[in-house]
């Protein structure tokens, strides 16, 4: 897990109990996204780095081939109320707390949603 400095948005995936690959940036320094910040890749062009970089080694080879079959998500800031949303494909509470605490973000401040363009697709 990383060290926190400050709030942060980007992208995840959650293996095995944990946050696995993220792309996290400090809200600052996000891209404006409507009345939010989000971060700056998406899942699939940073699945295609990942792969590049041979970090996808760290998952079994039936996983590596599509970037949806981890759950994965993504938080952003909302601007005109000052919170964070965690979308995701319906994690557990507890995993959730994990990503909220992974990307930095203060629990009164957070927002869960579900999604289902984040559910796995297997």
């Amino acid at each position: 897990m990383q060290e926190c400095k400050s709030p942060s948005v980007g992208i995840w995936w959650f293996y095995y109990d944990d946050v696995l690959f993220a792309d996290s940036v400090e809200v600052e320094k996000g891209l404006p996204y409507g009345d939010c910040i989000a971060g700056l890749s998406d899942h699939a062009d940073y699945w295609d780095k990942l792969n590049a970089g041979g970090e996808l080694n760290k998952i079994p080879p039936l996983l590596r081939s599509e970037y949806f079959y981890i759950p994965r998500g993504r938080v952003v800031f909302h601007k005109d109320t000052g919170r964070y949303t965690i979308l995701h494909g319906g994690l557990k509470k507890r995993e959730l707390n994990k990503i909220r605490k992974f990307f930095c973000i203060p629990k009164e401040l957070t927002d869960y949603d579900t999604d289902f363009h984040y559910s796995i697709l297997i």
